[in-house]
């Protein structure tokens, strides 16, 4: 035998045979790519949630407290249709309002600002990673500004106001 004959019967008899291969690639390479794509919208979703709650969190703890007519109702009902917005989107978290109004006088043409902010955990995250506060997340905030209409106010109309 010669010597370059010797070789390939040797690399013959060692011949890989890569049929079937092509799928056992395919499912690896489809699962190192879909478990972060999935991910990434299980994510958004989640961020996008509690965006839309904190801004009708927002939105329902302004007009609660213009409509009040005090203060401490006011307070009291903001608080009450800001946990109320944030659990019919099923986002947990502090949803206690900031109201801004200025005066807060119930008259006719006054204005009344809600700020809701809150801490949106990323998902899959365990929470003995987070401790009590956890720094894997997003805080959103969100500001409505609600007006007591000319004929919807509590009080006397205010001189200079919008209101004939």
């Amino acid at each position: 035998m010669t010597g370059g004959h010797s070789v390939a019967v040797v690399l013959r008899r060692f011949r890989y045979d890569d049929a079937g291969t092509a799928v056992v690639e395919f499912f690896w390479l489809a699962v190192l790519l879909m478990v972060p794509l999935v991910y990434v919208v299980i994510t958004v979703v989640t961020v996008q949630r509690s965006a839309f709650a904190v801004t009708q969190a927002a939105q329902q703890a302004a007009r609660a407290y213009a409509t009040a007519g005090s203060d401490d109702l006011g307070r009291q009902r903001a608080q009450l249709a800001a946990q109320i917005a944030m659990h019919d989107r099923d986002v947990t978290g502090p949803a206690a309002p900031v109201i801004d109004c200025g005066g807060c006088t119930y008259a006719p043409g006054s204005s009344y600002t809600a700020t809701v902010t809150t801490h949106v955990r990323l998902p899959l995250v365990p929470s003995w990673l987070c401790g009590r506060i956890c720094g894997a997340g997003i805080t959103l905030s969100a500001h409505h500004t609600a007006r007591l209409g000319c004929f919807i106010g509590t009080g006397a109309v205010a001189a200079g106001g919008p209101c004939p």
